[in-house]
């Protein structure tokens, strides 16, 4: 599937999702190469400008389009990244920035090899400095 195709269902699947007034969300689309999958959250300022919960629950066809943006990325001789934030207003105009994240890789390394969710959050901690919530 094309780049672009995918950014319009992405789009208008955000569209169909927020039920209420808004005016611009933030999705945030982590790739784990292991298992050619996509992960995400996000965003979105209602009306009146308050931060509300971005449901991510997309159709199959946009989550399982998801991992292409990367794969295409990749394909078309860019960069390796592993995370993508989209950011999309209300009139459906979108913005994309993709990096590469090394925490998000180590994560997913760990996990392959079949390291356990404790073992993680110490590896984290250590090496990101972040404490479990």
């Amino acid at each position: 599937m094309k780049t672009e195709t995918i950014y319009e269902l992405v789009v208008t699947a955000v569209q169909e999702l927020i039920a209420e007034p808004w005016t611009i969300a933030e999705l945030n689309i982590r790739y784990l190469s292991s298992s050619h999958e996509a992960e995400c959250d996000g965003t979105y300022l209602d009306a009146s400008g308050e931060a509300q919960v971005l449901s991510t629950d997309f159709p199959d066809e946009v989550l399982d389009a998801l991992p292409f943006l990367f794969v295409n990325r990749a394909n078309d001789g860019n960069p390796p990244t592993n995370s993508l934030q989209m950011t999309i207003s209300a009139q459906g105009r979108f913005a994309v920035d993709y990096e590469w994240d090394q925490e998000i890789q180590d994560e997913d390394d760990h996990f392959t090899k079949g390291g356990t969710a404790k073992e993680w959050l110490k590896i984290r901690q250590e090496k990101y400095g972040y404490t479990p919530e």
